[in-house]
């Protein structure tokens, strides 16, 4: 019997959002699960002395970490995928997992970004090391300050030490230097790599009016989109 994989989407009452994750997983042959989304009246956030922004931040982050528990407290699948709601998928990931879970074990990793904003080719180099590679993908090492929380696979047992890791304390004294938000943490721990080719690209647009962000999305989606190959 293969390895199984369980897919969460973090969504935060963005129906249309839902609804599109919803079909492009399911047009793939994949169910994704939905948690109660995390708000800013959560207990580990209310009570915070920080700005609204940084608030929504640790919602995020804990909507993430939220769903890698009941990943782990309540079903048995080998794997977990958490991705975010405005992910384009490819076409093949049904067919790619196995390949790819095969990779990760071999690779004895914890966490694989599946996505990631990077608007150039990943090659072998100081910054992005190759780890290991077959016929269909390639892993790489990757610096601090790649983001890649939209969409990752986790192992369980790196599950548990990220629910054990990411707590309201740990969140306090967090503060400063490093952002609690899920691009400066999800993915920094463990022995890690990203995908090449990545089996996910975000739609390149975001829910913020800061130029900077949009357009480096924007690029991020232009260089790694193709409609032939993602859904």
């Amino acid at each position: 019997m293969g390895k199984t994989v369980g897919i969460y989407v973090v969504n935060f009452m963005d129906d249309a959002r839902r609804q599109r994750m919803t079909d492009r997983f399911k047009a793939l042959g994949l169910d994704c699960h939905f948690i109660h989304p995390i708000t800013t009246d959560d207990e580990r956030i209310k009570d915070q002395d920080i700005i609204p922004f940084c608030k929504r931040s640790w919602a995020i982050l804990f909507q993430h970490v939220d769903s890698i528990r009941q990943f782990y407290e309540t079903t048995t699948y080998d794997y977990c995928i958490v991705c975010e709601d405005d992910i384009y998928i490819s076409r093949s990931l049904n067919e790619e997992l196995p390949k790819i879970i095969d990779l990760f074990e071999s690779a004895n990793l914890d966490i694989l970004l599946l996505s990631y904003l990077w608007p150039y080719t990943v090659v072998d180099s100081q910054h992005f090391p190759l780890k290991k590679q077959t016929d269909e993908f390639k892993l790489h090492g990757y610096p601090n300050d790649l983001w890649g929380a939209h969409m990752y696979m986790v192992s369980r047992n790196h599950a548990k030490s990220m629910i054990e890791r990411f707590t309201k304390e740990y969140a306090e004294v967090q503060k400063h230097p490093t952002p609690f938000c899920s691009d400066w943490q999800i993915t920094k721990f463990g022995e890690r790599a990203l995908l090449v080719p990545m089996v996910g690209v975000e739609e390149g647009g975001t829910k913020t009016d800061h130029d900077g962000q949009n357009n480096f999305h924007q690029s991020c989606f232009e260089f790694n989109y193709s409609a032939d190959r993602f859904v």
